[in-house]
């Protein structure tokens, strides 16, 4: 079982060409023989509603590492203090 935790940032783009929220985040991705699970924690928590009313619109994200590889992700289980669970989209 292989993991990484590093800090990210989750974007939410409108369509190809326009981001229209970013939001910086940990997380920690566990790989194993089933796959990969995550959870992760905005660094702001007050931006916590922010990022549930765009889930609300639709939970699909970039989460975008440091090493600039990008996938996308849906975000779920979210909750008032800012933490969630991200799925493969």
């Amino acid at each position: 079982m292989d993991s990484l935790t590093t800090a990210a940032r989750l974007e939410w783009w409108v369509n190809s060409s326009t981001c229209l929220a970013a939001f910086l985040v940990a997380v920690t991705i566990v790989v194993d023989e089933q796959g990969w699970q995550a959870a992760g924690q905005l660094t702001r928590a007050e931006e916590g509603p922010d990022l549930a009313a765009l889930c609300e619109l639709d939970k699909a994200f970039e989460l975008c590492l440091p090493d600039d590889s990008t996938m996308v992700v849906m975000v779920t289980a979210l909750t008032p203090t800012g933490s969630f669970t991200l799925t493969e989209a």
